[in-house]
């Protein structure tokens, strides 16, 4: 407000100032400050409000696993003609895969607000709409939608065995097991994992040399064991005596006979059994690769 100083008083020069003036001598001034006093009392009172707001980001994972397949060609081949179609989704913020030994991933992030069902669906759908273009013996893709609200653990618990007390893996994986279980029948608690939990499963050691030799796949393996198996296995890489490790049938059958006898094909008229290209073990869940190079060096398996 621009104003000039004069023996009685200030004189206004512009639009600022008689507005200033009107409000200054008008009744209502004291009016109106009352009507804006009165609605930020209720707007304080009534409107929701948190002092660290929650912010919903979600996202998902396409996984699509090729037996045998190496980095580079999970990339080449995988990764990036399908990064390329998720691009073309609608609401799609980041994309990003990660291509390992059998298995390709891609990570997907949704921009903040958008619908998360919608969001899925439409993932979902550009997924199974570019099937036909995925090369010869990739296993069906999983789509896994994820939320940030409840992918973030908020408490870690370590349990482990006191010195001198002979608790193995197995059995100390029934104790956490059960822990688990009374933890989600707590009020409010959203998810549970157990992380680093060794179980007892059957794992296979598929020999390269006999599965060529019948003219079979990895896949043909995979798909013959997911007939008994809630979750397909997991892939480990070869081993210098050219045999493919794979670990993982998770819910057990009767005996390590019945795991040999899952039928593959048929060659030639006869049956080919799992016993024929693999041996099965009984032992325990090796899914860290760390754990799985020691214990193929003390089967004398890697030099």
């Amino acid at each position: 407000m621009e104003t000039v100083k004069t023996n009685k008083e200030y004189e206004i020069v512009n639009i600022a100032g008689t507005l200033a003036k009107g409000f200054m001598r008008s009744p209502l001034t004291a009016v109106l400050g009352m009507f804006l006093f009165i609605m930020g009392y209720l707007a304080l009172n009534t409107m929701p409000r948190e002092e660290d707001p929650q912010i919903a980001i979600s996202g998902g994972a396409i996984i699509v696993p090729l037996p045998g397949a190496t980095p580079k060609e999970i990339e080449n081949i995988i990764l990036k003609p399908l990064e390329r179609k998720l691009r073309e989704v609608q609401g799609i913020e980041h994309v990003y895969g990660m291509a390992m030994d059998n298995v390709g991933i891609v990570n997907v992030m949704y921009y903040i607000g958008e619908n998360r069902e919608d969001s899925n669906l439409k993932l979902y759908d550009k997924v199974m709409q570019n099937m036909d273009s995925m090369p010869k013996g990739v296993m069906q893709p999983l789509v896994k939608p994820f939320d940030i609200d409840i992918d973030i653990p908020i408490v870690t618990v370590a349990f482990y065995p006191k010195e001198g007390k002979n608790v193995d893996d197995i059995s100390l994986f029934e104790m956490v097991r059960e822990v688990q279980q009374n933890i989600n029948a707590v009020d409010n608690v959203a998810k549970t994992t157990l992380k680093g939990a060794r179980k007892a499963q059957y794992n296979i050691e598929v020999d390269m040399g006999k599965l060529s030799a019948y003219h079979l796949s990895l896949g043909q393996i995979m798909e013959a064991v997911q007939s008994v198996a809630v979750d397909v296995p997991d892939v480990k890489g070869r081993t210098s005596s050219g045999k493919l490790v794979i670990f993982g049938i998770k819910n057990a059958i009767e005996s390590v006979e019945d795991v040999g006898s899952i039928i593959i094909t048929q060659y030639m008229g006869s049956p080919i059994y799992l016993r024929d290209v693999a041996s099965v073990t009984h032992g325990m869940d090796i899914q860290n690769f760390q754990a799985a190079k020691i214990l193929l060096k003390q089967m004398s398996m890697i030099p």
